[in-house]
Order: structure tokens, then sequence, then C-alpha cells
């Protein structure tokens, strides 16, 4: 993997979700929102000037990419998310499209194991005599948000077999081949990792453009399970210069350039 100098793979990762955002959406974030919240300010900087972000913040008051919204620092210009803090036992009122008070329509989500129809696992993987080999946080309600939310999209700093499965050992999220069957609407949109961008196609993993340091066979070796390959696939759109300028500026403290120190590939 050849990593071009000009900018980071979290900077790369941050413009992709940026070029996404919608000037109607409400994002939220949970945990590690670093790349997921600077591109939420990007998007509401270039290209959705309504974007809500439900992190206390905008692009204009000033910016902290660390801690994530659920930090308890209340020295953290991150900590004026009480909505978010006081209606996290209600998970039924915080994606919902129907309340008036809901958190978010836009959500992000990963996974310590992601299959190919977009089942996300946040719960463990097995061990032996059915013990867990590796505990994971939980859903986090995650379960709910993604499928009451709008839209949402997956995100992975690994791109390894480990990670993108055949089949998940639990379930977090649901994927479309669940929905299907229990006629259900929705599903995540894209998932984005540090070599390459998925969305779906009848259900299932398609690359849609490898990114600009990777290559197929690289994404092919390092992927679980045998995604939809098109006969045409774009290269990931690289950050453009008036990108960069305004993601440096909010990113001051450099935390995207750190994420790269985080992606295992």
């Amino acid at each position: 993997m050849k990593i071009n100098k000009d900018y980071s793979i979290g900077e790369l990762l941050a413009c992709v979700i940026a070029r996404e955002l919608e000037d109607n959406d409400t994002v939220a974030f949970g945990l590690h929102a670093e790349f997921s919240l600077a591109a939420s300010f990007l998007a509401q900087k270039l290209y959705s000037p309504n974007l809500k972000i439900r992190h206390g913040l905008n692009a204009n008051n000033g910016v902290e990419l660390n801690p994530a919204a659920w930090t308890s620092n209340v020295n953290s210009k991150s900590q004026p998310t009480p909505q978010y803090i006081e209606r996290h036992d209600s998970i039924l009122s915080i994606a919902n499209p129907n309340n008036s008070n809901k958190l978010c329509d836009t959500f992000f989500i990963s996974g310590l194991q992601i299959d190919k129809f977009g089942n996300t696992n946040l719960i463990g993987i097995k061990g032996v005599n059915k013990k867990f080999k590796l505990r994971g946080p939980g859903s986090i309600g995650t379960t709910s948000i993604a499928q009451l939310a709008k839209k949402y999209f997956i995100f992975s700093l690994e791109h390894t077999t480990r990670r993108f499965v055949e089949s998940v050992d639990y379930v977090s999220t649901i994927g479309y081949n669940i929905r299907k069957k229990y006629g259900l609407s929705g599903g995540p949109l894209l998932c984005v990792t540090p070599l390459c961008i998925f969305d779906f196609q009848d259900g299932m993993m398609r690359i849609k453009s490898i990114d600009p340091h990777s290559s197929l066979q690289e994404v092919i070796i390092k992927t679980g399970f045998k995604p939809i390959v098109p006969k045409n696939i774009e290269t990931t759109k690289e950050p453009s210069s008036e990108e960069l300028k305004v993601l440096r500026n909010i990113d001051k403290k450099g935390f995207l350039k750190e994420i790269d120190n985080d992606i295992i590939v």
C-alpha cells in the first residue's frame, strides 16, 4: 500500500463522508467520532450549510474532534450534549422520524466484524465452549438507531480478513439479508474503509471505488468474502485543495493524521 504524503488516509475518509452528507441531514456520533465529526464540519462548510450536528457545536463555534460526543470531560467543548445523554435510555426516540425530539436521522456505525450483507458485530468474537474469545462494547443502541434512522454508514479503520468476514459471529445491526427475511426496509448506504468504498447491490457489498493508494488485488486479498466486482471501478476521489484547506483549519491538532496510526490493513 503506497500512501500519498499530500494527505492522510484519515483526511481522505473524512472527505469521502462529507460529500455524502446532505443539507437536511441531522447527524450524531458514538465512539471514535473524530473523522465522522470532521466530515460533518467539512460538509457544513462546503456542501451542506444547513446540516445539523448533534454535538453541541458547529464549524463556526470552534471545533474539538476529540474526545467524542460521549465524553464526561467537563472541560471539553464537546460537553454540551444533554439531549444525547438524557435520551440514551429512550432509544426509540433517538432516530424515530415521527418523533419531534429525535436526536438524529443519520448515523455512523462500525464493528468488530462486518459481513458482505452489511451486518455488523459489536458484541464479541466467539471462542471455544460458547465462551467469548474477545468481548466487544455491545450494540450500544446501534441496533435500534440503524433501523430507525433515515440513513447510516458503516465505517472501519481496519480492512483485514478478521474484520471483513463471510458471516459475523453475532449481529449488532442487521444487514440486507436479515432485513429481506423479515420484510424490513432500509440498510447501510456505504461501507467506508482505508482501502476502498463499498456500496450495496441486491443486498450485497460491491466495490464502488478503490482508494488511490490501494488496488483491486489488495482489496480482494484483505476481504474475507467475495464482494461484487463491477467491470468498471472508480478510483476514490482524492481530497481537493479546498477540502484540505477547510479540513485542516477544522482539525488544527491533526487528529485525522493521528488516525493513520490506528489504521490496520
